[in-house]
């Protein structure tokens, strides 16, 4: 199951003053919220008054592919599978996938690419987001 979680914590700016700082991630594979909590406790744990905020089922069906390099960021795209009912009707079924890439062009192709899998499929939006990460569980 795919979550999305918020942690909050303190750092130290240019200026020696603490600052809280937000991020939120996507965390891949986890099972439960309690797992979900403990892992984030994990990767931020060597940052002062850490803090999980917010811990949430994700409505992403996918995450697409990993990053390659830092500055990648990550991109939700809606994707509608569109399919003929009985009685000739079309139908959508959207849904949600995140992937990587370095810009909106580059998220563009990649999406492009994606919808060219065979299906009769058609992007609905594409969205930089603020995510920081992705967190695989194995």
């Amino acid at each position: 199951m795919i979550y999305e979680s918020t942690v909050q914590f303190t750092v130290v700016d240019d200026n020696g003053n603490d600052k809280t700082k937000k991020e939120s991630v996507i965390l891949e594979d986890f099972e439960t919220f309690t797992e979900v909590e403990a892992r984030m406790y994990d990767e931020y744990g060597g940052n002062a008054g850490i803090d999980v905020i917010a811990v949430k089922r994700s409505r992403l069906k996918e995450i697409a592919n990993k990053r390659i390099e830092d500055k990648q960021t990550i991109f939700i795209a809606e994707v509608c599978d569109i399919t003929i009912d009985d009685k000739d009707n079309e139908k959508e079924n959207a849904y949600k996938i995140a992937f990587f890439a370095y810009s909106i062009d580059d998220a563009k192709r990649f999406i492009d690419e994606y919808l060219s899998q065979g299906y009769d499929m058609r992007l609905k939006s594409l969205t930089e987001t603020k995510f920081a990460d992705v967190i695989w569980r194995t």
